[in-house]
C-alpha cells in the first residue's frame, strides 16, 4: 500500500492479531475468548509470513521510504512490533520466525534490498540479538 497513514494502521492491525494469536495465553483474561481454530491462526501466520512481510520490507527498504517523516517512522516502529511479536511468539516459536525470516528473506535477499544497511549476516544478527522491538527497527 503505497500511502503510509494506511500503511501504518495495517500495520498495527497485523501486530494487535499476531499479539492476540501468537502471544497472549488463552484463558488469562475471562473477557478473552482465546484464539480462533488452529486453521485460522495457520492461515493467517502463513499470509503474515508471505505477503504481509515481504510487503513491508520493500517498502522500507524503498529509496522513497524516509525514516525522518514521522509517519514513516511510526509505520518502522510497527512493523518492528511485529518482527518482535512473531519472534517472542510462544505459540509459533522462534524457529519459525528464523526460518521465515531471517533465512529466507534477510539472508536468502528475497526482497529487492534498496540501499541495505550492512551484509546480509549484520542484519540477520541483529534480528537474532534483538532483545525489544525497537531493536527490530535498527
Amino acid at each position: 500500500v503505497p500511502d503510509p497513514l494506511m500503511n501504518k494502521v495495517c500495520a498495527q492491525f497485523f501486530c494487535e492479531l499476531i499479539k492476540r494469536w501468537g502471544c497472549d495465553v488463552a484463558g488469562r483474561d475471562q473477557q478473552s475468548p482465546g484464539p480462533p481454530p488452529t486453521t485460522v491462526t495457520d492461515a493467517f501466520f502463513d499470509f503474515v509470513y508471505s505477503v504481509s512481510i515481504p510487503g513491508m520490507m520493500r517498502h522500507i527498504l524503498d529509496v522513497n521510504f524516509n525514516v525522518k517523516d514521522a509517519l514513516h517512522c511510526r509505520v518502522l516502529a510497527e512493523f518492528g512490533r511485529a518482527l518482535w511479536l512473531l519472534k517472542q511468539s510462544p505459540r509459533r516459536g522462534h524457529s519459525e520466525f528464523h526460518s521465515r525470516v531471517v533465512e529466507l528473506f534477510v539472508l536468502g535477499q528475497n526482497v529487492s534490498s534498496g540501499n541495505r544497511k550492512g551484509s546480509p549476516d549484520v542484519i540477520a544478527n541483529g534480528f537474532q540479538n534483538a532483545s525489544c522491538g525497537k531493536d527490530m527497527e535498527a
